[in-house]
């Protein structure tokens, strides 16, 4: 999922944390990721023009990454939650020749008319595709969200996976005026705003315009490779955005009825395994801010004249 590094994996190999679900990079052999799911056409099968047009199409095709495509008036997207865990991202080729777009590893969901606000201390009430249920920056309406793309969501429209931590993220090809459609899990990054619904209007950000926090931006790639579950991250987004601690978590009900009983919103498990993640989303935070402190004092000018 994120720009993790690539080592990581080969460390949880060798340290064995017992954790549980999806973990983070360094922890996704231990667990199965969710998988972005893709077709495979074979040339072959293709008669002789269809494969022809598909070649000059490729070479026509024009490499963008997201955001800067969304700026430059070449795509439209549109982001449409579902719940607090899941939203549909609508992307269309505005242009007259393909795409190869490079999707976000993180970003953020927020209420349109919460833009211009300021910036939110959490993300949608979801992640993936930045996460959840949305009202960013101290605005009305619902919580902002938080999540990521590396891995190509979680179905649908073409997404490819970066492969693996640090993988760099994953593309999608959008063809000429055509619009393609990428499931992703969310989490919720402000809590106690109302969840999003189908029927609020949300807009997809770069999440360093909704937050800042290093650890944060680490959970919302993770999200988006399959690296961590949707429940597990949302206790994790929790802890780190609202400051809630674990008792307070522990305590959380979903579903709360005298006639059939509390129904807790995280298993024990679940919050055991959103400890490790939070702890390694710091380190990895850590990591990379040292290796960028690193590579800016590397060059150091000569005295002689």
């Amino acid at each position: 999922m994120m720009p993790f590094s690539p080592s990581l994996a080969d460390e949880a190999k060798s340290t064995q944390r017992n954790v549980s679900v999806i973990t983070l990079p360094n922890l996704s052999r231990r667990f199965a990721g969710i998988a972005a799911t893709a077709s495979v056409l074979s040339l072959l099968a293709l008669p002789m023009s269809a494969s022809a047009e598909k070649v000059r199409g490729d070479v026509d095709a024009v490499t963008a990454e997201l955001f800067a495509a969304m700026d430059a008036g070449q795509i439209d997207v549109k982001i449409i939650p579902q719940d607090a865990t899941k939203a549909n991202v609508l992307i269309r080729n505005m242009t007259d020749k393909p795409l190869n777009l490079k999707l976000p590893e993180a970003f953020a969901s927020v209420p349109i008319l919460a833009q211009g606000m300021g910036m939110g201390g959490g993300g949608m009430g979801g992640g993936g595709m930045g996460g959840g249920g949305m009202g960013g920056g101290g605005g009305g309406g619902g919580q902002a969200g938080g999540g990521g793309m590396g891995g190509g969501g979680m179905g649908g429209g073409g997404g490819m996976g970066g492969g693996g931590m640090g993988g760099g993220g994953g593309f999608m090809r959008v063809p000429a005026e055509r619009m393609m459609k990428v499931a992703v899990q969310t989490v919720c990054l402000e809590h106690g705003k109302p969840d999003p619904n189908p029927r609020m209007a949300y807009k997809m950000v770069p999440l360093s315009e909704f937050t800042t926090d290093p650890s944060v931006r680490v959970l919302c790639e993770s999200l988006g490779y399959g690296q961590v579950t949707q429940n597990t991250a949302q206790a994790a987004a929790w802890h780190i955005m609202d400051n809630m601690s674990w008792q307070e978590l522990a305590a959380k009900n979903r579903v709360e009825s005298k006639y059939t009983g509390n129904v807790r919103w995280f298993s024990n498990i679940e919050l055991r395994t959103a400890q490790v993640v939070v702890s390694e989303a710091g380190r990895i935070a850590r990591e990379r801010e040292s290796d960028s402190e690193y590579v800016e004092s590397e060059y150091v000018p000569s005295d002689e004249s």
